[in-house]
């Protein structure tokens, strides 16, 4: 690390700039600020922390736990003072990948999925209006590539897998984005609501992709996978140019693992897996 930046990423203060319903279930928050001049646009499934404010007060406990020293201390100072607040008084932490990077214009976009129940970052989404505060943490380019962050390691890969239900639809369209044109990778996408799926009619022309009903908990993204395995797995197990991207909720994408390792015979360092959620759990946003 550099003398100047103690860690890969800085915190942010950046401003709701703009509010657009996607869909049913997806609110779309542009934010804006200066601050945005250092943030590192290496997109794919780079990760982000949204720390939400407590009601009534635009950024409680930052000063507290020296979220907005400058610079940006490690996490494992900042994260441990965080821990010791009260829970009353402890911002809620949510991670997301942002859609679009726009540094000329001090801007991201982030895609925010609606849970049901509605966990703290679905409700803020749904009541965010613009110049509404906002604290968020991010790669800073003045590290230069760190690839903090980011799960979306290929290597010599040129085939892939990858899966994701809403919480991943981000970071898969950056993902297929950024892969040569001649590859077309397979994708199975879960979508509650055909309405939400925001990622098939996009990667059709760059992917075979394959779109799944399902519900939270349920076992439907699992059994897609199996059913692709069962045409294609004999041929990618042995394949050391294969590669495989898993995201969504936790329980479901540790399970694919699983049967992608134990019965398909994938070997465990050609799969990228993320637990973005956990169905009843703390992760639900």
């Amino acid at each position: 690390m550099s003398a100047e930046r103690p860690w890969a990423y800085s915190a942010f203060v950046v401003e709701v700039a703009g509010v657009a319903r996607l869909s049913p279930g997806f609110v779309r928050i542009t934010l804006r600020g200066e601050a945005l001049a250092n943030f590192a646009p290496w997109g794919l499934d780079q990760r982000i922390k949204i720390v939400l404010p407590l009601p009534g007060r635009p950024h409680p406990g930052l000063a507290e736990f020296g979220l907005l020293d400058e610079p940006t201390p490690h996490p494992s100072d900042w994260y441990a003072r965080w821990k010791a607040l009260d829970e009353n008084d402890r911002n809620v932490l949510r991670t997301y990948t942002p859609s679009a990077i726009r540094v000329a214009e001090r801007e991201i976009d982030v895609d925010f999925f609606l849970h049901e129940p509605v966990g703290p970052a679905s409700a803020w989404a749904l009541a965010a209006r613009p110049g509404d505060p906002l604290v968020i943490t991010g790669p800073d380019v003045r590290m230069e590539w760190t690839g903090y962050g980011i799960h979306w390691t290929p290597g010599e890969a040129t085939r892939f897998l990858l899966v994701g239900d809403e919480t991943a639809f981000p970071a898969l369209r950056n993902i297929v984005s950024a892969l040569p044109q001649a590859t077309r990778p397979h994708v199975i996408v879960g979508a509650a609501d055909p309405a939400d799926d925001l990622v098939s009619d996009v990667l059709a022309d760059r992917a075979l992709v394959a779109r799944v009903e399902h519900r939270a908990g349920d076992d439907a993204l699992a059994t897609a996978v199996r059913s692709w395995a069962a045409e294609h797995g004999a041929a990618v197990a042995a394949d050391p140019g294969f590669g495989v991207w898993l995201a969504g909720e936790s329980g479901v994408v540790t399970g694919i693992r699983r049967f992608l390792t134990n019965d398909v015979g994938i070997a465990k360092d050609r799969i990228s897996f993320l637990g973005y959620w956990r169905y009843g759990g703390p992760l639900v946003g």
